[in-house]
């Protein structure tokens, strides 16, 4: 006895039956265009771009907000209270550099000199922390400054700069033990 054929033979009133489908979404691609809404911009839309929201009146004399001289203080405080303790480490480290120069590197002194240029990184990434409180307060003094006095922004913007030159002389310097312990 055979076995039935697995192939399924199509009968033409199956494939009839799916032709106004096909033919529906083709068709749909060949809509006419000036049914849908334009994208251009509409008179009330240009109305709202033109009117514009007026400016608080400035109150006088202009001053920084109350607490931010003392918190810039604070953060300015604790970027150099962080760069005495770099300065504090970097001697060690320099001697530590100095006694490993043309040393092998994996050796015992290479390794205790690696060792204090990592203290001496440390103590550099304290002195970076005030810098994200400082980040913080520049965009709430640019927001401020959008609708009135500066003053806060330029504050935060001195103090910023102080902590990035503590920071650059820093960077400086780890970098130079690196390139003397390298040699």
């Amino acid at each position: 006895m055979p076995l039935p054929s697995l192939k399924r033979q199509s009968r033409p009133c199956e494939s009839i039956a799916f032709l106004p489908v096909v033919l529906a979404a083709l068709l749909a691609g060949c809509a006419d265009r000036s049914q849908f809404p334009s994208l251009m911009r509409r008179p009330a839309e240009a109305a709202y771009r033109t009117t514009s929201t007026p400016r608080p009146a400035s109150n006088g004399a202009a001053s920084l907000s109350a607490d931010l001289p003392a918190r810039l203080d604070g953060l300015l405080a604790a970027a150099r209270e962080a760069n005495a303790q770099f300065e504090q480490r970097r001697s060690g480290a320099t001697a530590a550099v100095g006694a490993a120069t043309g040393a092998a590197p994996g050796s015992e002194r290479w390794s205790i000199a690696s060792i204090a240029l990592a203290g001496l990184e440390t103590a550099r990434s304290r002195t970076a922390l005030p810098l994200a409180d400082l980040d913080r307060l520049e965009a709430e003094a640019s927001n401020r400054a959008v609708d009135g006095s500066d003053l806060d922004l330029k504050a935060v913007r001195a103090t910023r700069e102080q902590v990035e030159a503590l920071m650059q002389r820093q960077d400086a310097a780890i970098t130079a033990l690196r390139q003397r312990l390298a040699e």
